[in-house]
């Protein structure tokens, strides 16, 4: 079977465990197809043997794929994997309704009756298509955050397609004994009418903290169902509003006539509770129809009728069909049976599994712990994701589980192995923490891109679903913006070329430089060169002209010739003399002296003398 980290169908990718109970355990995964979590169901392989388990399951999924309903959790695929079968559910953030009466213990009884409301909704839906559940209970009742309620687990419900197949036949008996209805109890053919029982027993529960019947065994909580009336929830709850209780106890009449006929009628009273109109049902413990016409007509603060005539008979026929009805259910149960008659079918002794795998003992530890109680131990390897090789993740049976001395007690130890999960999508900081605690080295490698989030990974190496060691490395391609052309702006003038260096993303930076080509205020190129790629934000020198250097003319008048020839010359001039001899004076000068003339320029001067 695929452990906590496996894939299903090459689609789904299981992320952890979300909740486990008698023959399968559920998994929060992704769905990389439709990129959305999931729920995945995983029937146990000790199950996966079993024709009738298998059959169960199978009608689980077509029972609630057929169900498009807000309050029912929906089916989107099944199928069969790695030696069993698993089924794809939506996933519903939250928690139980198990959950929160452990957690608070009672609800509130307005918004007991919205939770009741909604379950009746989806109950009355599901008996429109043909499909009973008969196994409501707080286990099977999701609510999430925003308090919409939703109802799962359809493993046992009964359809037309299941009687005809003999799976839903009279004297089978399933479903959870504190919520059987009595026609239930006793391997009863059943209708919508048994939820509406069961319904009513989650109620009574929710309002008082506690069901209406207990007992040591499940087979005495069933006679309960069939032979007893329940105390009135207003016992425990004495400022239960009185129309509530009344909805509770009509739910709950042993006589399917006399209970709501539907739960679309119960749903109906709910609402009117809620909103503070008078309700329909009247309840009788002895179960005598009264109808809705009669109670509209008739409106009755009284709770309890007084009992009909031939009490003494009708008590008669109870116990003897309580007598039966426990008959049949030891006799049909082998979960039941089990309980009752366990000590006497086995001489070995019953013992508690002790918890082997809180504080992430090793396996050895483990193990030595369960041989020396008297248990032997079976290993299974499972992969590590994040824990620590050779340590204990899972043990069955769980703990506190009674097992007879000598039985065998399967671990699960983790090893080195890890499955890939899907990050792509994620942040690049997301994706390193999620990868990095599963034991993995992670490196990334940046890819421009315009239409993905910039830090978000495009890619993984190796991708997702794969399996591989810890300590090994996966390299994770995260976007970053696109990089962009340097334009070519030789010739622009200054402020045309920075607008458009700022236009395409790109910081200009103004390098003034000297030509004797370029006019001053003109761009002679930049820095990187035109047709460069660069990131957006990078820097761009342009290199702007300041025209072409020019130097002053010496002022040579009243020099000798010679020395002012020299120091013309000296400048980097040309120059140009109308002088007689050596000794003569220069007189006059062209450009004049102190004038700013390219280097090269030709001087004139004259000389007397």
């Amino acid at each position: 079977m695929p452990e906590a980290a496996g894939t299903f169908a090459n689609r789904y990718v299981v992320e952890g465990p979300i909740a486990r109970g008698g023959m399968a355990e559920v998994f929060l995964a992704h769905d990389q197809v439709l990129d959305r979590p999931v729920a995945v169901k995983v029937l146990f392989p000790e199950f996966a043997q079993d024709p009738s388990f298998v059959e169960r399951f199978r009608r689980e999924a077509q029972n609630a794929a057929s169900l498009n309903h807000p309050n029912i959790v929906g089916v989107y695929d099944w199928g069969q994997e790695s030696g069993t079968y698993f089924i794809v559910m939506e996933y519903v953030e939250g928690h139980s309704l198990r959950d929160v009466l452990r957690a608070q213990r009672t609800v509130p009884p307005m918004q007991a009756a919205g939770i009741a409301a909604e379950i009746a909704d989806a109950l009355a839906f599901a008996h429109r298509n043909g499909v009973v559940h008969r196994d409501i209970k707080p286990g099977n009742v999701l609510i999430t955050p925003t308090g919409q309620v939703k109802v799962t687990d359809f493993g046992i419900a009964a359809n037309p397609t299941d009687a005809r197949s003999g799976l839903t036949q009279t004297g089978a008996v399933m479903g959870t004994a504190t919520y059987f209805s009595p026609e239930q109890a006793q391997g009863f053919a059943v209708d919508g009418r048994t939820d509406v029982y069961a319904l009513g027993v989650v109620l009574y529960e929710m309002v008082t903290g506690a069901p209406p019947f207990q007992a040591e065994s499940p087979v005495a909580v069933a006679m309960k169902h069939v032979r007893e009336q329940p105390v009135p929830p207003s016992s425990a709850v004495p400022d239960l509003p009185p129309d509530l209780e009344r909805i509770i106890l009509a739910a709950m009449s042993k006589d399917v006539s006399a209970r709501y006929q539907s739960a679309e009628a119960m749903r109906d009273d709910l609402i009117r509770f809620e909103r503070g109109r008078p309700v329909t049902a009247v309840y009788s413990p002895l179960g005598s129809a009264t109808t809705v016409a009669n109670s509209a007509a008739h409106p009755s603060t009284q709770l309890w009728e007084p009992p009909k005539k031939r009490w003494g008979a009708i008590v008669a026929v109870c116990l003897a069909l309580g007598m039966l009805a426990a008959v049949l259910v030891v006799l049909l149960v082998p979960q039941l049976r089990d309980q009752v008659l366990g000590a006497s079918s086995s001489s070995a002794p019953r013992l508690a599994v002790p918890d082997v795998t809180t504080g992430n003992p090793t396996f050895a530890a483990a193990q030595t712990r369960l041989i020396g109680i008297g248990f032997k131990v079976k290993r299974v390897n499972a992969e590590a994701n994040g824990v620590q090789p050779d340590r204990v993740v899972k043990q069955n049976p769980a703990a506190g589980d009674l097992l007879p001395k000598g039985k065998t007690v399967t671990l699960t130890v983790a090893n080195n192995q890890v499955t890939l999960p899907n990050v792509v999508g994620e942040t690049a900081v997301q994706a390193q923490s999620t990868l990095q605690a599963l034991g993995v080295t992670v490196t990334q490698v940046q890819q421009p891109t315009a239409d993905q989030q910039v830090g978000n990974v495009l890619s993984m190496s190796p991708p997702a679903g794969t399996k591989t060691t810890q300590g090994s490395t996966v390299t994770l391609t995260v976007a970053k913006a696109p990089q962009v052309t340097v334009p070519a702006l030789a010739g622009q003038d200054q402020l045309t070329a920075s607008n458009t260096l700022q236009s395409l993303g790109l910081q200009a930076q103004i390098v003034p430089q000297m030509s004797a080509t370029v006019p001053a205020g003109k761009v002679i190129n930049t820095n990187p060169a035109a047709g460069t790629m660069l990131d957006k934000g990078s820097p761009v020198q342009l290199l702007v002209s300041t025209g072409p250097q020019t130097i002053a003319v010496p002022n040579v008048i009243g020099q000798a010739r010679d020395p002012a020839i020299q120091a013309l010359t000296g400048a980097g001039l040309s120059v140009q003399a109308s002088c007689a001899s050596g000794t003569s004076t220069v007189v006059t000068e062209s450009p004049a002296g102190g004038s700013q003339v390219n280097p090269g320029s030709t001087v004139a001067i004259t000389c007397v003398g």
